[in-house]
């Protein structure tokens, strides 16, 4: 971690690491820049947040690398990044050197964007309604788990289509960061009751995922996926 607003360089094991995740286990964001740093076979240090009940994430030393309160939080260098999709793109983009999990092919790019997009966008609704069971907070989100299954239908709707063409990722040609940042949504609806009996195709999806070499789980990923 940079010197300043970040904190120190971080020394795991006689190592300094660049990369620092500021951490909450519970957080589905955080768990999307855990798993694309398995992915990519990064190594990082972890900064764990006391979010519930230490509510860390309003102090102001929080504040200060996260102006708006959220997790998780990558410090690479100098660049100090507080929002999910940043991150993903950053880590993408700085360590992926075959355009694996952002493709340099211009059309699965925009498709991966696409993807990433209603993963981080309408398909967020899954984490409102798990936040809502579990913390009995869902932010803004107004009905989550009815906007939750309108986006998992929509999910499913394109797995099935990538299914008729030979594809098992949302995007054509192999995983990419849309996949990344849709596993969370749809692996961690146990959580708020959805076991996804009725979205074959996104269940097992969410096995191929698992199928990916430097996959990490989280706690709440059901062992039956």
């Amino acid at each position: 971690m940079a010197e300043g607003e970040g904190g120190p360089l971080r020394r795991v094991r006689g190592r300094t690491l660049t990369l620092v995740l500021h951490d909450w286990e519970l957080s589905a964001d955080a768990y999307r820049a855990r798993l694309l740093l398995g992915l990519l076979g990064l190594d990082y240090a972890k900064v764990p947040v006391d979010v519930i009940p230490g509510g860390e994430t309003e102090s102001p030393a929080f504040r200060k690398i996260s102006p708006s309160g959220t997790l998780p939080v990558l410090v690479d260098g100098d660049v100090v990044l507080s929002e999910i999709a940043a991150i993903l793109v950053h880590l993408a983009e700085t360590r992926d050197v075959a355009c694996t999990w952002l493709p340099c092919d211009r059309a699965r790019r925009a498709a991966c964007l696409q993807w990433l997009a209603f993963a981080l966008g309408p398909l967020r609704a899954s984490d409102a309604a798990r936040d809502t069971a579990m913390f009995e907070h869902g932010g803004p989100w107004r009905e989550p788990e009815v906007m939750a299954h309108r986006a998992l239908r929509v999910l499913e709707g394109r797995l099935i289509r990538q299914a008729l063409q030979g594809e098992p990722f949302l995007v054509e040609g192999g995983p990419t960061l849309a996949d990344v940042a849709a596993f969370p949504a749809v692996a961690l609806a146990v959580d708020w009751g959805e076991t996804l009996t009725a979205f074959p195709k996104a269940r097992l999806w969410t096995r191929t995922v698992r199928a990916l070499p430097g996959f990490v789980t989280t706690p709440g990923v059901p062992e039956f996926l």
